[in-house]
């Protein structure tokens, strides 16, 4: 068994791991932070004059002094007219430390099948290797700008760079869709030439 071509992914993968298992800290301390509760908006609702609910009409949002039940905050309206805005900010932070820890066990896998499988093709082994690193390091970029621009700047909106990062999960995804289906070829072509040899 030799480590040697897959020996990045594995290492890759340890650290990420450690690495976004460290954030879990900044990611449970948001519920004690303002800027990432969910909120609600008070609603004024037109109802035509029938009661048929579905040609009713929302022709206001009112806002008012907040306070907080259950970790949502209210405006001082009547309780019915409550609409919940979720927070996608915090959302953001579980996002992050899933997907970084999903990444960073197909990395070490696609690690070890293309380390062990020494006798498949060297170029598709390295292909597999290299695009499971651009996957486990580019995937969670995008959930940690929006969970940590909001955590330095409550003010942060991912309008700006939401261009940007989509771009950059669809190649991410991508590269290690990739990378886990050449590693895939590498496991039948190793496995076949050492059947082959035993055989022979």
């Amino acid at each position: 068994m030799n480590l040697s071509m897959g020996n990045k992914n594995v290492v890759l993968g340890l650290v990420v791991i450690m690495v976004y298992m460290a954030m879990s800290f900044f990611i449970e301390r948001t519920a004690a932070l303002h800027g990432f509760h969910s909120k609600a908006a008070g609603v004024v609702v037109d109802t035509k004059g029938t009661v048929d609910l579905l040609d009713d009409q929302v022709t206001d949002i009112r806002r008012g002094p907040a306070y907080r039940t259950g970790g949502i905050y209210f405006t001082n309206y009547y309780p019915a007219s409550y609409v919940p805005v979720p927070n996608s900010f915090r959302d953001a932070g579980y996002n992050m430390r899933l997907y970084a820890w999903i990444f960073a066990l197909f990395g070490i896998a696609v690690g070890f099948i293309v380390g062990v499988q020494t006798q498949a093709s060297k170029g598709l082994r390295s292909c597999a290797s290299w695009l499971a690193v651009i996957g486990v390091v580019l995937y969670p970029v995008r959930d940690a700008v929006y969970f940590w621009g909001r955590w330095l700047n409550p003010g942060f909106s991912p309008a700006g760079v939401g261009p940007v990062l989509y771009p950059i999960i669809w190649i991410a995804g991508t590269a290690m869709f990739v990378a886990l289906l050449l590693s895939l070829i590498v496991f039948v072509e190793g496995a076949t030439h050492a059947a082959a040899k035993g055989v022979s």
